[in-house]
């Protein structure tokens, strides 16, 4: 089977992906990976072929490159595999007589939790229906669409499988999902390739990210080195591309980087500090890291409840945040034994779950059905 997979250039919508594609090639499925050129390196890990598009920092302009290229190479394929943002994959599959799949990388969306993700954030121009009727209009032209608004299309155009990054009982509304057509594999688990990170550990260890969309303050930052300062706690401070050097009086105890391999700190790690991205949210699962979660906006808010739904962390609000109560929070959680307890019974949900082998087989028993 010749599988064509379409993505945007997100970094919590592709690395989840990869363990998928990897259990395809090993099913002997020829799968291409498609996405903006620069993901060369990332792709090569799942060992799918790279076919690049033209990258843009327009949404708009980096759907229409991607349809474009899909468009030119889909006739070579037998069916084709699309995260959700890219709202056409089903389009594009139905005109070129194709089975489809759909991959959700964060809790599937209903009108309720849609709403609550435009309200703030990089999706929340879109709360103006006008302008996210005109955002689909510019991006599909000759495109039948069920719907004249490319929220609605993810919402309610959906293909017969579904295959979702997360836990049935982290997912919100879960009986709203039929059980056949909507399958959740569980965190994604494979093994990364990063570089190594050296860290010796000799007391509790704190982590502290704010992934790769959500751009820390400096106050932010700095309401971290006064809550734990003087602590008898490490503390790894991952930034990002805020300049290092803006930060002030870092005590000994506190280790700041612009970049770690997240996963290698977690499985050290007894608190995570994290602004509830779905991606590092699946990873502190996998690694058993107890969270505290500061939610900015976008789907992350939702992600904090289900996380303290799950029993496995608690959550803070970004406004207003106070270092005395950041330092009693981190403690509490690091000294809660029902979290450690709650956190077991998650692993054993992981265990259970399908994963990215069950996904894979998932795909080929549809395709073998449609054909």
């Amino acid at each position: 089977m010749r599988i064509l997979f379409i993505n945007l250039p997100y970094y919590g919508h592709v690395v989840p992906t990869i363990g998928l594609i990897q259990e395809l090639v090993k099913r002997n499925c020829e799968v291409t990976y498609l996405l903006p050129y620069g993901w060369e390196e990332s792709i090569a890990e799942s060992g799918a072929t790279f076919q690049g598009y033209r990258d843009h920092k327009q949404l708009s302009e980096q759907i229409k490159n991607a349809y474009a290229k899909a468009e030119s190479i889909i006739e070579d394929y037998d069916l084709v595999i699309y995260e959700q943002f890219f709202f056409l994959g089903k389009h594009l599959a139905k005109r070129y007589h194709k089975p489809v799949v759909r991959i959700f990388t964060a809790p599937v969306a209903n009108q309720t939790l849609m709403e609550e993700y435009i309200q703030r954030g990089p999706l929340s121009i879109f709360q103006y229906k006008w302008i996210a009727r005109a955002f689909t209009k510019d991006i599909a032209k000759n495109i039948p669409l069920q719907t004249d608004h490319w929220l609605d299309e993810i919402l309610y155009n959906t293909p017969d499988l579904n295959l979702v990054y997360t836990l049935p009982q982290y997912q919100p509304y879960i009986e709203e999902y039929p059980k056949d057509q909507y399958i959740f594999l569980g965190p994604s688990i494979y093994p990364r390739k990063e570089e190594r990170f050296t860290f010796t550990k000799t007391r509790p260890l704190l982590y502290i990210a704010l992934g790769t969309i959500v751009k820390g303050s400096a106050k932010f930052y700095q309401t971290c080195i006064q809550a734990f300062k003087k602590q008898d706690i490490d503390v790894i401070l991952s930034v990002g591309n805020y300049p290092i050097h803006k930060l002030h009086n870092i005590p000994t105890n506190i280790h700041i980087y612009d970049h770690v391999p997240q996963l290698q700190v977690l499985q050290q790690a007894d608190v995570f500090i994290t602004h509830g991205g779905m991606n590092s949210i699946s990873e502190a699962l996998v690694a058993s890291t107890p969270m505290v979660v500061i939610p900015f906006h976008s789907d992350q808010p939702v992600n904090a409840r289900c996380v303290e739904k799950l029993g496995v962390g608690k959550r803070l609000n970004y406004t207003g945040l106070q270092a005395n109560v950041l330092r009693d929070t981190v403690y509490s959680v690091m000294e809660d034994m029902a979290i450690k307890e709650n956190m077991e019974r998650v692993q054993e949900m992981i265990k259970v779950a399908p994963g990215n082998r069950g996904g894979a087989e998932c795909i080929i028993q549809y395709y073998e059905a449609k054909r």
